[in-house]
């Protein structure tokens, strides 16, 4: 990366390979463009999802996600929107709004922005490097062990679960 004062003064191009592919949870999911690429400004994601799986409510406190539809259908709850997105649609999550999303019936596919970055940085902390080809990763239900360590990641990053953190905290 080229930057002068924080802005990125030279064009880059980035591709899926074995070094920016990760077993994400249930996902497969590339960084095409990291923090490191942007001076901390945005990263993006290639996304590759199961059928009828999302994440748990969550909150970003640091970063607005945008969210492209390459493939397949995802219903996103953003705030007290319930938002029905298909292929070639754009959807917008404000950082400090909960939000999840559902895959429809079919594996979807989808890019992931996120502004300012960081994101990426979680998604390396949690994830597992994989060979770009890799497939999906099979997983079944976490564990209470795997949400603890969840919840505790998210939290270097800003990013809070409400509704795991209160049944955690009533226990």
């Amino acid at each position: 990366m080229t930057a002068t004062n924080g802005q990125i003064t030279k064009a880059f191009h980035r591709t899926s390979n074995d070094q920016n592919t990760y077993h994400f949870l249930d996902e497969k999911m590339t960084i095409l463009v990291s923090g490191e690429d942007t001076n901390g400004t945005y990263a993006v994601a290639n996304v590759i999802k199961p059928a009828k799986q999302g994440p748990p409510l969550h909150v970003h406190e640091n970063e607005d996600e945008t969210f492209y539809i390459k493939r397949g259908t995802l219903t996103f709850f953003v705030g007290e929107e319930v938002i029905e997105a298909k292929a070639g649609d754009y959807v917008f999550a404000p950082r400090g709004i909960e939000h999840r999303f559902v895959t429809g019936d079919e594996e979807a596919e989808f890019v992931i922005t996120a502004s300012p970055a960081g994101f990426d940085t979680f998604v390396k902390d949690l994830g597992i490097s994989v060979p770009e080809n890799s497939p999906l990763p099979q997983v079944g239900p976490p564990t209470e062990e795997e949400i603890i360590h969840l919840v505790n990641v998210s939290k270097k990053y800003g990013i809070s679960y409400p509704e795991i953190e209160k049944a955690m905290f009533n226990k």
